[in-house]
Order: structure tokens, then sequence, then C-alpha cells
């Protein structure tokens, strides 16, 4: 095998040997720790999404267990997501690394071979929409589609969801959250076409975007995706969906679709399905209020495939330690849920000092409301409690201490 100097004379540009999970390979040096753009290597690679990777290949480890599947990585950069799950899972009988970059072709073969998974990783150097466009005509389809790009997805997911079998899985990330966040809303619009909803959780209503994006995509092709894993991290979202075929099912999916509005004075959250009128005026306070969507209402993460993840995730800390705070709070969270009131909104809004969430959730929960975390925000609470209910459990916990 060649090493660092050999590799780069072939390639023509320097690289370095990097370590992740259980996998070794060969990237270009970083130029520094932070505030470069991946983008401008000469391929693309960015430690800093090592728990998206993680999550990824737990997610194929718990969700296809006994099973033996194509998965296709259709923007791979230096093959590391695919050559990891080769590695660390049992499931994948082969993998296509795609991506459209030649650098990033011949550097995946080698990356391949370095980990001796040559066999079952397999370097592709095509457009990923003609790509995946093909399956189903003489090609087979793949059982995980993996859509992972620098800025938004949305112009990948239509052939991702062409390159999926029956029952398959599309995974995608978004790096935009400026946009599914509500700071660009023109972009959200034209991306996703949705409207995003500047909030305390905003970041959720982008997660579900997002997801309502992949719903809404899948059934203009006669399928129906169910998001049954989804997260916010740092500068993404990432949201997986099941893919199943029928008319009827995907009408089904269309019906979860919605608005959600907000009252930035007394915090109140309202959903409404997409068919209906979102309200602008607080029913509470009667203040004017925004909305955000159309975006999917229903549950981002299925709990018992997550608390399957997390399992996994604990039987090799040391491979997954930065993901376990992460897999640990999805796995407590309930997203049926809608919105989340942040404590230090709470404390805002009654001049007050902040109070723990544990505390807060602990209180509804004594009353019979639902409560959990949010993994988007440690300071966030999810309830079903009104939010009289929440300020007068907040009340009584300042006076408490």
């Amino acid at each position: 095998m060649m090493g660092g100097v050999e590799v780069a004379k072939k390639l023509g540009y320097e690289v370095e040997l990097r370590f992740e999970g259980k996998a070794k390979f060969y990237s270009p040096p970083l130029p520094s720790p932070k505030g470069y753009a991946p983008s401008s290597l000469p391929v693309f690679f960015n430690p800093v999404s090592k728990p998206n990777r993680d999550i990824t290949i737990l997610f194929l480890a718990a969700y296809f267990e006994g099973r033996k599947i194509r998965v296709c990585e259709a923007l791979a950069g230096t093959g590391v997501r695919s050559i990891r799950i080769a590695v660390e899972t049992v499931v994948a009988e082969e993998i296509i690394a795609n991506d459209v970059s030649r650098n990033a072709y011949e550097l995946i073969k080698i990356n391949a071979e370095l980990n001796g998974v040559g066999d079952i990783v397999r370097a592709s150097n095509a457009d990923a929409n003609e790509l995946l466009a093909m399956c189903g005509r003489g090609r087979p389809r793949y059982d995980y589609v993996d859509i992972d790009p620098a800025g938004s997805p949305a112009k990948f997911v239509e052939n991702g969801f062409r390159g999926c079998n029956r029952g398959a899985v599309l995974g995608a990330t978004a790096t935009d959250m400026s946009a599914l966040a509500g700071a660009k809303a023109e972009s959200c619009m034209r991306k996703y076409s949705a409207k995003p909803l500047k909030t305390p959780f905003s970041k959720e209503l982008g997660l579900r975007i997002l997801a309502g994006f992949m719903v809404k995509t899948a059934a203009r092709l006669g399928l129906a995706s169910t998001p049954i894993l989804s997260f916010q991290k740092d500068h993404y979202a990432r949201v997986f969906v099941k893919v199943e075929r029928g008319i009827n099912s995907a009408k089904e999916k269309l019906r979860r679709m919605g608005w959600i509005s907000y009252c930035p004075k007394c915090l109140a959250i309202y959903t409404r399905k997409w068919v209906e009128e979102p309200p602008t005026t607080c029913e509470i306070c009667g203040t004017r209020i925004d909305y955000g969507g159309p975006l999917w209402l229903g549950e981002l993460t299925d709990k018992e495939l997550v608390s399957k993840i997390l399992s996994r995730a604990y039987d090799d800390p040391s491979t997954y330690k930065e993901s376990l705070k992460l897999l640990d709070a999805l796995a407590k969270e309930d997203t049926s849920l809608i919105g989340y009131f942040p404590v230090n909104a709470l404390a805002e809004k009654l001049r007050s000092s902040p109070v723990g969430p544990s505390k807060i959730i602990e209180g509804l929960t004594e009353i019979g409301y639902k409560a959990t975390i949010t993994h988007i925000d440690p300071g966030g609470i999810r309830t079903d409690a009104p939010p009289k209910v929440v300020d007068e459990v907040f009340r009584r916990l300042c006076v408490k201490t």
C-alpha cells in the first residue's frame, strides 16, 4: 500500500492520514482547526461532521439488522462515511461511494483499499442526480441513499427517492440553517417551498421544514416517506425517512403537513393542518402573530429505533463518544410535542431568574402533562401544557428556590 508521499504524488496535492471511528483515510490537510470552507479543499472533508457520520452508521446497523443492503452515498468526498459503513457494520453488501469530483473519485479508491474494503466500497465518478435518476431503468435501486452536500440537499432529494427501493431509507443533511431557521426567508422559499419563522425554537421549525420538504417531494413521485430519525446539531439538520410506494399512503403523509404559529408575547404555539388557515391573532392575549410552513407536524423520531441506536453506541463508547450526549437526549425526547419553551424566554417573560429545565419537567408531569427535554436546546422544555400552566409551575418553583 502506498504511503502518504506516494499518494500525494499520484493525486497531485498534499494529503494527511486521518483516523475516524474504525477507519483510516487520506484527506487534504486542513488549513486550520476552524475558519475555513471545506469546499475549498481539493476534496471535500469536514471533521466537525463526525457525529453526523457516527449516527448514520449506528442507524444503518440498527435499522437493517439481519439484512444485507445496497448503499449509495451520492456525494462521498473522501469516502470516509462509506468506508466506515463497510468497516463498522455487517449490513452492507455493496456501497457506491460517488462524487462528481475526479479528485474525490481517485481518493475514494485509495481509501477503500487502505481499509481493505475495496470489494464492498466501489468508487463512482458521476453527477449525483444523473446516477440516482438512472435507477430503475435497467439499474438496481438502493436500500439506503445518503445525501450530504455542502449547503442544501433540495436539488438532490427527488432523484434520491428515485434511487430508493421499496422499504428503503433516504437520509439527507442540510447545512443551510440560516435559510431553514428564518434568517434568509426568500432562500428557504426558493429551496424548500416553505415560509420559515423566527422563534426561540426556529431550529426545530427548520428541521420540520426539511422533513416536510422530503415528504412533499416523495408524494410527487407517488411515494410515501415517513421521518424516523431527525436531529439538529451545530450547523446542520439531518432527517432519515422510510420510503414506501402508493398514492394513498402518500396522501396520508401529506395530511400530517401543516402550519405553526407563535406568539412572542405569551409564548403560545398553534398548529393547523395545511388545508386550514394558520391563525394570525393569538387566542390567548390577542397579539398579532406570524406563522411558518408548510412543514411536518408528525413525530420526527421513532423512540424505539433511537433506543436501539443508543444501545449500540454504548456498546462501543470510545468510537461514538461525540454522539452519546445527542443520542441520549433524542432517546428522552418526545417529538410528538411541537415546539418548546426555552427557560431563558420564560424567565424574561416572567421577569424572574431561570429555573432548571428538569425541575419544570418534573413539575409539569406531576400534574398530568407531558413534558420532556429537547436535543436542540439543553435549556428547552417540550410540553403539551398551555403557557398559563407552564408559567404557574415556573413561578411556584421560583418561590421554592
